[in-house]
């Protein structure tokens, strides 16, 4: 309850900062980012502090818990710095299980990941730590599992935050291969009231007999860019690309999906793990694609891009 009471006060943003409507140019072509970000290991499910310069990232790259993936950090002295050498988030965190960064809360206080750890209702939970600083990597609380309304035996992949419409709306998207669902992981909402999360839903016009997994909800909620391997049904994860939806308000159904073009996707490889900062201008990714520094591994990426009639 801890994590509910802290979503209740979770600042949410204005009203100038909902403006509906806000359209962008298309993505520039991504920029692999260079040590020490990315490693000969996994590094992927990267995500921007909202002053861009904290990432938090995933990777088994040395240092981590029995070589599990773990949570890391790095930082720069600005947003045009240098990152420098991640630190392992530490034991209060991380631990021999598999933990997988997922996304903040808007306020920068809550952080959601997923993790097979024990203690969980199944395969692979949604779990949350809080900080009372934002800037406080020392002061995260032990891990909360989000309980048996986003959690089930099955597997919980990815989960984001909504907070919109001046603070009307509170929804937690996740992903989740449960029964019910059109085939593979599928993405769900929960309505967030003062008893905590709702029954969640199914958000039918996003999902496909295929696989939806990781994913990212703008803040304003009109956008969501997320990852699937559609049209195909084998399950092949190298086929995996990055889709987006839009609507016009957040009580709208969203649009038919479309697939992010070649400056993004490349055929055959994995492209995942979308994360937009918090001006919703630059997105961090993970692919698996020729010119990565571990062949076959996870590495990081990073796109821009602009606003269409002025700055948000």
């Amino acid at each position: 309850m801890a994590i509910l009471a802290m979503v209740a006060a979770t600042t949410v943003p204005s009203q100038a900062q909902v403006r509906a409507g806000q359209r962008y140019t298309n993505w520039e072509p991504i920029v692999h980012l260079p040590a020490p970000i990315n490693s000969e290991f996994d590094d992927h499910a990267a995500i921007l502090s909202k002053d861009e310069k904290t990432m938090y990232f995933t990777s088994n790259r040395t240092g981590s818990v029995a070589g599990s993936e773990d949570i890391w950090v790095s930082t720069r002295k600005t947003r045009n710095s240098p990152w420098r050498t991640p630190f392992n988030l530490g034991s209060s965190i991380n631990t021999p299980a598999m933990e997988r960064v997922r996304s903040f809360s808007a306020d920068g206080r809550i952080l959601l990941f997923q993790s097979d750890r024990g203690g969980g209702l199944g395969l692979t939970d949604i779990w949350a730590v809080v900080r009372g600083h934002v800037n406080d990597d020392s002061d995260w609380s032990e891990p909360v599992n989000l309980g048996s309304m986003i959690n089930t035996p099955s597997t919980e992949l990815a989960a984001n935050y909504l907070f919109a419409d001046a603070g009307r709306l509170k929804k937690l998207f996740f992903s989740s291969n449960k029964p019910g669902g059109f085939g593979g992981p599928d993405i769900y909402e929960s309505t967030i009231n003062d008893l905590g999360f709702q029954t969640s839903v199914n958000v039918f016009e996003l999902n496909s007999p295929s696989i939806e997994t990781c994913f990212w909800v703008r803040d304003d909620g009109l956008e969501i860019i997320f990852s699937s391997n559609r049209p195909n049904i084998t399950g092949d994860i190298q086929q995996h690309d990055m889709w987006v939806a839009t609507r016009d308000s957040v009580y709208d159904v969203w649009s038919a999906p479309t697939r992010l073009g070649p400056n993004i996707n490349v055929p055959d490889w994995q492209d995942v793990n979308p994360a937009l900062s918090f001006d919703n201008r630059t997105m961090l990714m993970a692919s698996r694609r020729p010119g990565g520094i571990g062949p076959g591994s996870f590495d990081i990426y990073v796109t821009t891009r602009k606003p269409i009639g002025g700055s948000r």
